[in-house]
């Protein structure tokens, strides 16, 4: 692709790397926090100007990027050229020598606009005494180059011009202090941290619903995880103009620490931003799929809409539960959330999503009672097929298990409308609702549900971040396809999707002891649980296969807008993380990277994989980029209780639904257990196509995935280059 400078020469235009991208963000965002670099010299008596100047030309010819120019494109991609003509970077000036300090500080409040301005300027000023160079480098180009640097390539060319006994000797001045715009006294930098530590405070406080946690103590340690963590930061961002690193989030997880690593927008964020979800008169009906939910669709449509998007769930009451009550607890759910009483419905390859009103709710049927159930079984419900042009997409059935008098809830959900925040905030409201219809009362929401059509319509009018579609493709271009172990009987390429689906799964038990040990280790570290198991499952993998370069897939929030984080919907994308291993590295160094990839690619989850895909020039027939899979399941919220009238607890404990069907080659499940008085247990469920990998492959891995636990719970165990770990 070609641009065109305004010399009227042609340019080509050159990618820039993911932290030109972020400082030019940074520019256009927040240009007060961007303060270029600068140094200034007083020059000896017998300095050459002429040949200065030169040599400066000669320094910009061999250092290119010191005079380029960005290009944001017609495509949405940010591109650099370099600008053809030196002599823009190089200025001459006459000032006062009392006024260099005050002449230095006015180049630095100057604006500086990345298509218009070169990212180094050099000033040669006269004053009545002597002349002084100043340079100036803006901090786009840190990554790559310094001003000390610079200023060693300048002398270098001025040598080679001048005769060989002369020297470029200069003395450099002290230049002025340079701080942002918004510096503050030190009196009012305390007031704003402490203010900044009281916001992020009562985020935690109603986050995770202690009222008496203070601003010193961890998050995490207070039931806090990756999902909670999403929303905190998407609400401090929306609701306060606050911007914090998932990174920073694990490495300072108290309010006090973290307020030391935010950065604020100054746009006022009381007003409230116009979107489809809080415009009640753009409320409609019908709608698109969201981008989410259209790669959902289509893998659904490849797998000729099969059960394989069932979503089975199933709990066993350890008491006598009210059917009626809870039926009417579950019209309310309904009724709240809209994406459950959702159908779909395609015409000319286009499929939309619309929202059965309540008053049309009695023409379908979605709840059947125990009476009703006689001889139906939770693999007949997990099995259903079904037709989302015509009915809802869940079922609700009431069943009496053959193995004892307990009574046994199917809860089947089609995974178009619910992911696994959704189920979250399902089994939150159906508690609340349950109490409620005990009392003979309808329930009092405290607050609004959005739903997923005014997500899809917003999502629409907005359009796909592009820039956020680089991210994914400048990490994953050239990458392996698959996992393909060598020399192995065990192998398996990436897949279309008419490889059979037929799976079997191990289960590892990591006991009740392991959740204590592995979160302390990863708060050791500043990374998570899911961190370090991802990093142990990783390697492994590594050790089996030999594989040096391995694609894993894994699942994000996908909720980006705060305004939707009590939406029941299918919010889910499927992350690419791309895993390389050294055998030189540790694997406390293995830790940092993966827990950074993590972190780091929550921002841009808003991309879904198929179109990651198609920027990478693949087809919807090559399947996914990635055969693994690993996600986390935390404080599952089938294993809760109900509440009656008398404030009897009705505990109730999620049936493990059967893994004999899988999309993914292996597909590791990290199930987080939580049961009475916060007792976690810990396993990590692997499911296989068992027509492509065999019971004792997997197996291996597993047993590798618990060594190498066990090595990190040793002294020094993390500190093991990857070339020793012997498994």
């Amino acid at each position: 692709m070609l641009a065109q400078n305004s010399t009227s020469q042609v340019q080509l235009l050159m990618p820039v790397s993911d932290y030109e991208e972020h400082i030019w963000m940074l520019q256009l965002q927040q240009p007060e926090q961007v303060i270029r670099h600068s140094g200034a010299w007083r020059l000896s008596s017998d300095i050459d100007e002429v040949v200065l100047r030169q040599a400066i030309k000669d320094t910009i010819e061999e250092i290119p990027d010191l005079n380029v120019r960005y290009r944001f494109s017609d495509d949405g991609d940010l591109y650099k050229y370099q600008y053809e003509q030196p002599e823009c970077c190089l200025q001459t000036a006459s000032v006062a020598a009392t006024d260099i300090p005050n002449y230095m500080s006015k180049l630095k409040d100057m604006p500086w606009n990345a298509a218009l301005n070169p990212p180094f300027n050099s000033f040669i000023v006269h004053t009545e005494c002597d002349t002084v160079l100043i340079l100036e480098l803006h901090p786009i180009l840190d990554q790559a180059h310094h001003l000390t640097d610079i200023t060693g390539v300048i002398k270098n060319h001025y040598h080679q011009r001048m005769p060989q006994d002369a020297t470029l000797s200069w003395t450099a001045i002290e230049a002025p202090v340079s701080t942002p715009s918004t510096q503050k006294s030190a009196s009012e930098q305390a007031q704003n941290q402490e203010a900044l530590t009281a916001i992020i405070l009562g985020e935690f406080r109603a986050a995770l619903a202690e009222p008496e946690m203070t601003a010193v103590d961890d998050f995490f340690d207070y039931g806090g995880h990756s999902l909670l963590a999403t929303r905190i930061i998407g609400k401090l961002a929306q609701s306060h103009g606050i911007d914090i690193g998932f990174n920073d989030f694990f490495k300072s997880p108290s309010a006090t620490a973290l307020a030391e690593h935010v950065s604020v927008n100054t746009t006022d964020h009381t007003t409230e931003t116009p979107t489809a979800a809080n415009d009640a008169a753009v409320f409609q009906e019908q709608a698109p799929l969201t981008l989410a939910q259209q790669f959902l669709w289509h893998a659904y449509t490849a797998y000729e809409f099969s059960p394989i998007y069932n979503l089975p769930f199933a709990v066993a009451f350890s008491e006598a539960v009210d059917e009626q009550i809870l039926y009417q607890a579950f019209s309310d759910i309904i009724k709240r959330h809209a994406s459950l009483r959702t159908t779909f419905h395609t015409q000319n390859d286009v499929t939309i999503q619309r929202i059965v009103p309540v008053s049309e709710l009695n023409q379908y049927q979605w709840f059947w009672s125990s009476e009703d159930s006689q001889g139906v079984t939770l693999t007949d419900e997990a099995d259903y097929q079904f037709d989302l042009a015509s009915e809802l997409p869940l079922k609700i059935r009431f069943l009496q298990s053959p193995a004892s008098e307990s009574q046994v809830l199917s809860l089947l959900i089609h995974h178009m409308v619910i992911d696994e925040w959704s189920l979250n905030t399902i089994m939150a409201d159906l508690s609340q609702a349950y109490l409620s219809r005990a009392l003979h009362q309808e329930p009092q929401w405290d607050t609004s549900a959005g739903n997923i059509n005014d997500f899809a319509l917003l999502q629409q009018q907005q359009g796909i971040n592009q820039q956020h579609v680089n991210y994914w493709t400048n990490r994953l271009r050239d990458a392996p396809k698959g996992f393909s172990p060598p020399d192995s009987s065990d192998s398996a390429t990436i897949t279309p999707y008419e490889i059979s689906t037929n799976a079997q799964c191990i289960e590892l038990d990591l006991g009740t002891e392991a959740y204590k040990t592995i979160s302390a280790f990863a708060r050791q570290h500043g990374s998570s649980l899911f961190g370090v198991i991802y990093t142990a499952i990783a390697l492994s993998l590594h050790k089996q296969s030999g594989l040096d370069d391995i694609v894993i897939g894994t699942s994000a929030s996908g909720r980006t807008d705060a305004e939707f984080f009590d939406t029941v919907g299918y919010f889910t994308t499927m992350v690419a993380h791309r895993i390389q291993f050294d055998t030189e590295q540790s694997v406390e160094s293995l830790l940092n990277d993966i827990t950074f990839t993590i972190n780091d690619s929550m921002r841009y989850a808003d991309i879904p994989i198929d179109i990651i895909q198609k920027s990478l020039g693949m087809s919807p027939t090559d399947g996914l980029l990635f055969d693994v899979y690993i996600h986390i399941h935390s404080n599952n919220a089938l294993n809760g209780t109900l509440t009656d009238p008398n404030n009897k607890a009705l505990h109730y404990q999620q049936i493990p639904p059967k893994k004999d069907i899988s999309m993914f080659g292996l597909h590791f499940e990290i199930m987080d257990d939580v049961f009475e008085e916060d007792q976690h247990a810990l396993r990590i469920v692997t499911t296989y196509q068992n027509d492509r990998y065999s019971t004792a492959f997997v197996e291996s891995i597993c047993d590798k995935i618990s060594q190498i636990l066990e090595i990190l719970n040793t002294t020094n165990g993390s500190h093991y280059p990857l070339g020793q770990v012997l498994l």
